[in-house]
């Protein structure tokens, strides 16, 4: 596998991996022979860097290789819920937040001391690298809303990113039980934060982002672990931290035994702001993150499936769907729209 920008392709060239537009559609498939129209293409979507398989270019080191997809992952989350309409055109100041967060994204991702952490993160078990992106992108966003300068977003960015470096000190066998641990097996867990401060420090972390690994899971009420901190003696970023956390926990079925939509999850941290979580974290998240994005194709409650055209920043878990199908999967002759905003007991069962 051999790494190029698009100014160095040459028709001809056969694409090694996947590659993705921003908003995280699939752009060209792997096995795609290059041409020139195709070339011009990336380029114009500002696509930084593919893979082909090209005997006369230089061999990329793997270490890159993983950051590349580090990268390429992060800005597919990033598109998910900063989302592009459905024809790829950015919504107005969506746009401005999309660009600003994609430099920050830039940063942290290549950042040598986060980088040299991902092989870690991804042998730790399956999901860890991809849960740290989903987190940190989630956790940039909501930095976003709180205003912070270019500098603390960069170190929250990393923090979310390496949050759990702590489990690499766990038994696997731990992690992988999941549920009902026994109470010795859970103490040995939830010591991955403690693990996690230590690697950080001894990484040469600075201390405000190895403190998130430290408290992301300290709750609001003082009820979380391991030093049952409470309120504002938890740092803003790992409030932040924990409501990222929690979402791409619960929505993926990493952590919990029920694996929830988008809109339950947003549910539950509404009822759990100033018990679980700081309710003004939880407001910056709700009211930003797109849990539907445009032209998410989506199935209701009543069985009809449609496409989210349209989200209310305040009711972003509950947007306008088209519905182009009935309950029995016929399509209707005249589409209708369904405000869930409106219609407060019809909801979102299933994203197709």
């Amino acid at each position: 596998m051999k790494q190029l920008i698009p100014d160095n392709l040459e028709p001809g060239m056969v694409l090694a991996d996947t590659v993705f537009a921003a908003n995280g559609r699939v752009l060209l498939a792997e096995g795609t022979k290059l041409t020139r129209d195709l070339i011009e293409r990336l380029k114009e979507m500002q696509i930084l860097t593919v893979f082909i398989n090209d005997e006369n270019t230089i061999s990329v080191d793997p270490d890159d290789v993983l950051i590349n997809r580090v990268h390429s992952e992060a800005l597919q989350v990033l598109g998910h819920f900063l989302p592009a309409d459905i024809f790829g055109e950015r919504l107005g100041s969506v746009k401005d937040r999309y660009d600003s967060l994609t430099g920050i994204l830039d940063e942290v991702v290549k950042d040598e001391k986060v980088a040299n952490l991902y092989l870690d993160l991804r042998t730790i078990d399956d999901d860890t690298l991809d849960h740290s992106i989903n987190v940190c992108v989630l956790s940039l966003i909501m930095g976003d809303v709180f205003k912070l300068n270019r500098e603390k977003l960069l170190q929250l960015g990393k923090a979310a990113m390496v949050h759990d470096i702590g489990k690499k000190a766990v038994p696997q066998d731990i992690i992988a039980k999941r549920e009902d641990r026994t109470p010795e097996e859970a103490k040995i867990f939830e010591d991955h934060t403690k693990h996690g401060y230590q690697i950080l420090r001894e990484s040469e972390f600075d201390v405000g982002i190895a403190r998130v690994a430290l408290y992301h899971h300290e709750r609001w009420d003082g009820s979380g672990y391991i030093n049952k901190v409470a309120g504002e003696n938890i740092d803003l970023f790992s409030r932040i931290v924990a409501v990222a956390d929690v979402y791409d926990d619960v929505t993926r079925g990493i952590s919990y035994k029920q694996k929830y939509l988008p809109h339950e999850a947003m549910e539950f941290l509404y009822g759990a702001g100033n018990i679980y979580f700081d309710a003004r974290v939880v407001k910056a998240f709700t009211g930003s993150i797109f849990a539907y994005p445009l032209g998410s194709i989506v199935k209701l409650s009543t069985g009809e499936i449609g496409i989210v055209i349209n989200v209310q920043k305040t009711m972003a878990p509950r947007p306008i769907v088209k519905v182009f199908y009935d309950k029995a999967n016929n399509r209707l002759d005249y589409p209708r729209q369904v405000d869930l905003s409106e219609q407060k007991t019809l909801f979102i069962t299933k994203i197709l």
